[in-house]
């Protein structure tokens, strides 16, 4: 079966993330997917602190919270981030969690589903395409799911338009579907 990891972007009380996480993991779910969610409040990631790069071949780390985030990255055969756009970019929180691995990002099949107020996260997505397709070699779908807030969702995180959400949430899972299975040469 093929598994995905849902990685939350948010850990505010009361925040939309918490309510879209698991629209996309039921999704997922609907379409055969094995879904873990990765919530990176519970982790409780220290912030980025080692000497080295986690692309050094000398990394290492003996934190608990980040060797058990490194393994289910690893473990997944394709990640979505759920990205909230803060100040045009990623949350803190989940750049944080990307800027804790390095090797297995490489190739790693990413979605991205973000929402916000002006852009639907457009910047917080191209942000994250930077960071990890361009230095870190992950596969990121093209097609990202970008959902305005006062149209397609309500601002207190509940689906207004849930017709148009499901089929932008579904045309990035299924994206990443194919990506996986390319990479598995399928």
């Amino acid at each position: 079966m093929t598994s995905v990891l849902v990685v939350t972007g948010s850990i505010r009380p009361n925040s939309i993330n918490q309510k879209m996480v698991p629209v996309v993991a039921e999704l997922a779910k609907a379409k055969g997917l094995e879904v873990t969610i990765a919530d990176l409040g519970e982790l409780n990631l220290p912030f980025y602190d080692n000497p080295l790069p986690p692309t050094s071949p000398d990394f290492v780390t003996d934190n608990a919270d980040v060797l058990k985030w490194t393994d289910m990255v690893r473990e997944a055969d394709g990640v979505i981030l759920v990205t909230p756009e803060y100040n045009h970019t990623m949350t803190p929180i989940q750049l944080n969690a990307v800027d804790w691995i390095g090797k297995e990002w490489n190739e790693k099949p990413i979605a991205l589903v973000g929402y916000g107020w002006r852009s639907g996260a457009q910047q917080a997505h191209a942000a994250a395409r930077e960071a990890l397709a361009v230095n870190l070699k992950a596969r990121v779908g093209d097609e990202q799911t970008n959902l305005l807030v006062t149209r397609e969702l309500n601002p207190d995180g509940t689906i207004a338009d849930k017709e148009t959400t499901e089929k932008k949430i579904n045309a990035s899972i299924d994206e990443l579907v194919e990506l996986i299975e390319e990479t598995r040469g399928e």
